[in-house]
């Protein structure tokens, strides 16, 4: 079996899940005696395996089960070092990505285009493919394009702050 060396399509890949994870637990999560589950109903779960079938698998795993911070994290990274290390790319490439700054500002610029959608993504239910769509078209913008291209260039990581001055 030949398995890819390309950390770009692997960045990529390894987004689209972590986005995947966001989709399900904003819209899924319930609460049940003071603690979290994500309850994917039957109808929507074979949407899911009918629309995104590589996701599904993950859709499947994390459903009807309890979350928290430690749990989704787990997951999410159980499933992608099962989907893609040593499977669809070689064991050096994966490292490599989470190591990327590509990957680390996709990741930010997908936090940032969540939370500034927020209201509107909580107003009715939204398939996973209309969330990508609507987050490429915001990712078209120049104004997102120059943002992207100068968090790349600074070289810092988006997630930790490089002001040194005491708060």
């Amino acid at each position: 079996m030949l398995r890819s060396v390309s950390v770009k399509n692997a960045i990529k890949d390894a987004v689209e899940i972590f986005q995947f994870d966001q989709w399900l637990r904003f819209y899924f999560v319930v609460d049940k005696a003071g603690k979290l589950w994500i309850e994917i109903p039957d109808d929507k779960l074979k949407k899911i395996e009918e629309n995104h079938p590589d996701l599904f698998r993950y859709a499947d795993m994390v459903n009807d089960a309890e979350l928290d911070y430690q749990r989704s994290q787990d997951n999410v990274c159980t499933f992608v070092a099962a989907r893609l290390d040593g499977q669809k790319y070689e064991v050096t490439v994966l490292p490599q990505v989470f190591d990327d700054a590509k990957f680390k500002v996709e990741m930010y610029l997908f936090n940032v285009w969540l939370k500034m959608h927020e209201p509107h993504l909580d107003e009715e239910f939204m398939e996973f493919g209309e969330w990508l769509e609507m987050y490429e078209g915001w990712n078209s913008l120049d104004e997102v394009k120059e943002y992207r291209t100068k968090l790349l260039e600074s070289g810092a990581d988006p997630q930790i702050p490089t002001c040194d001055t005491a708060q």
